[in-house]
């Protein structure tokens, strides 16, 4: 049993992804911080550096891109073929227009990570215009196998690719064909609008919180989805065919408490950004993130085990992978990632907690490649990078300690108010009083006062807000009168 508990009635939507009543999943879709990924741009190339093998984008969006030589179609067929590559000179000039797809959005002071291989996303296939090979999920059977990858070398036209998804498997030919040429005719489109358009500018926008729902729906094993927003409960109905709505139930939830606190999923933002998880066997793993890599210590803390020193160990670190599995989903920790586990002497027991994490990442969506010990006993890996960890979401540098820890950003306690604010909806009185900082206050205000009174209005009160001063962003509802 799956269930997707999702809010979606103030600006910023979240929602979390629970089965089996353990959450797996916590998503944020701050306003004004969506992600750019699977967005196509009209870019102009700024530099091309010869001996970093890129060239750098302006495609709009602040930071230019960054765009490998190895992401442009002559070297994708290149590659295919076992020919040598084009090298970045010779792909791009300084000046030139071109279109390009955000792969991953920008970390840091790092820029997003762009491609010139765009992917046209449909519901049991990836279209490429210029991806040249043809593929099936490997989750498919080898009979299933061998027909689409037929079907695909068919179809595909020139130096077209075409990507075959798991749920391609036992579809009739006549609805994937379809779906080529639809793929195909929005391309065309892109195209024509590119030749019209300023540059740089964006040519295809993903609505990233419908498509990440739409996504897990599809490849999730069913069980209810519940909306406390009506629109979003269509909007995702609309998106979703007869496949999922045979797996999902969609619900909309109408009472007056916040529909986190209904599900008791409250407190699951919060616990995710502390720094100390622990393990029901009083272990704790301790978790350290940088922009440079995620380091992670396991401690045995509390438990001493039944039986000898080395089964306490192994049992102890084999539950910290397991852990350690579920808390790169919820934190959405990705880049390079060091486990210092307990150290152990047997080969053996490495490879029981290599096993261990390996069984508890088979139902991540993102891909993670376990690279083994090192020499001091850590073990390393590696998660694909797409989007924004969980906490550099949700907070900002702590200015008291200059950076060195964190603290909730104005963003986030305006929304937190705007959510308790919404539980008075029904309740009697006419003037709701609340204490905030001045940034939670003017950040909860919106554009001249323009967000406060839509909420005014739709709650029949006065929202009364009284400025304090306080060390940290904060606010606190004192009265309803």
């Amino acid at each position: 049993m799956e269930e997707m508990i999702v809010h979606s009635k103030g600006r910023e939507k979240r929602w979390v992804h629970r089965s089996h009543n353990e959450i797996i999943g916590l998503y944020t879709y701050p306003p004004g911080e969506e992600s750019l990924t699977g967005n196509i741009y009209l870019g102009r190339v700024v530099k091309v550096q010869k001996g970093l093998g890129a060239a750098f984008i302006d495609f709009g969006q602040g930071k230019n891109g960054y765009l490998h030589e190895k992401d442009f179609p002559q070297n994708v067929k290149a590659y295919h073929e076992g020919s040598d590559p084009t090298p970045i000179g010779n792909c791009v000039h300084e000046g030139e227009k071109i279109i390009v797809q955000v792969l991953k959005d920008e970390m840091g002071t790092k820029g997003a990570r762009l491609t010139s291989v765009i992917e046209l996303k449909g519901e049991h296939l990836v279209y490429m215009p210029k991806g040249y090979y043809v593929a099936v999920s490997k989750k498919v059977d080898e009979e299933n196998r061998k027909v689409l990858r037929r079907l695909a070398h068919e179809w595909k036209q020139g130096g077209e690719g075409i990507v075959m998804r798991t749920n391609a498997s036992g579809v009739k030919e006549a609805v994937l064909q379809e779906e080529v040429n639809s793929l195909r005719a929005r391309h065309e489109r892109l195209e024509r609008v590119s030749i019209r358009a300023k540059c740089p500018s964006l040519l295809s926008r993903q609505d990233t919180f419908y498509e990440d729902l739409h996504e897990y729906l599809k490849k999730g094993e069913g069980g209810k989805i519940v909306f406390d927003e009506y629109d979003s409960l269509l909007q995702v109905e609309e998106m979703s065919g007869a496949g999922i709505k045979e797996k999902w139930s969609f619900e909309l939830y109408q009472g007056h408490e916040n529909i986190f606190k209904h599900y008791d999923v409250y407190s699951a933002w919060e616990d995710a950004l502390k720094k100390i998880v622990w393990l029901p066997n009083g272990a704790t793993l301790v978790i350290e993130s940088t922009e440079a890599m995620t380091v992670v210590d396991v401690n045995s803390g509390k438990f001493t085990g039944k039986g000898n020193l080395e089964q306490t160990i192994l049992e102890t670190n084999k539950l910290a992978a397991a852990e350690m599995a579920k808390q790169l989903t919820i934190r959405n920790l990705s880049g390079m990632i060091l486990i210092d586990f307990i150290d152990m002497k047997k080969d053996s027991h490495r490879q029981e907690v290599i096993d261990a994490l390996s069984e508890s990442l088979i139902s991540d969506r993102q891909r993670t490649t376990i690279v083994g010990f090192t020499k001091l006993g850590i073990l390393e890996l590696t998660r694909k990078r797409t989007r924004q960890p969980l906490a550099k979401s949700l907070t900002r540098p702590c200015p008291v300690c200059q950076g060195t820890g964190r603290e909730m950003s104005p963003e986030t306690m305006a929304f937190q108010l705007e959510r308790e604010l919404w539980e008075c909806e029904g309740m009697d009185g006419s003037r709701i009083d609340v204490e905030a900082t001045r940034e939670v206050a003017e950040m909860f205000a919106g554009k001249q006062g323009s967000h406060i009174e839509r909420l005014q209005k739709a709650l029949n009160k006065v929202i009364n807000i009284k400025e304090i001063t306080h060390d940290h962003p904060y606010f606190r509802i004192t009265k309803i009168v």
